[in-house]
């Protein structure tokens, strides 16, 4: 689960707003009532609670399972985009033939 989607925050919320986030939503769900909700929440705070948890997210952990490191690649350079320019032009044309090719290779089924 999207640890952003947990806290109904941006993926540029800074740490206070992420911290906001999480307390109102411990405060929300407490353990005795909800102890699913407040685990999901728990972990998602442990993953994107500072700047290096949320690099270290969108970096390694951003990808579906079956995706390669490549994959891994333009999800980071997709959200390092959002803060500054890219810093290495081999990553603004990896982003640019990542969009190009929106169609990723299925199994061939017999026709």
């Amino acid at each position: 689960m999207n640890p952003f989607v947990v806290l109904g925050v941006a993926m540029t919320a800074d740490d206070a707003v992420i911290r906001q986030a999480y307390l109102k939503g411990v405060q929300d769900y407490p353990p005795e009532m909800d102890g699913k909700r407040f685990q999901e929440i728990s972990q998602a705070y442990e993953r994107i609670k500072d700047r290096a948890s949320r690099h270290r997210y969108h970096l390694l952990d951003n990808t579906l399972p079956g995706d390669g490191p490549v994959d891994a690649l333009v999800n980071y350079a997709r959200y390092r985009s959002q803060f500054d320019p890219l810093p290495f032009p081999a990553m603004k044309e990896l982003l640019q033939a990542a969009d190009a090719s929106t169609v990723r290779p299925t199994s061939h089924a017999p026709k």
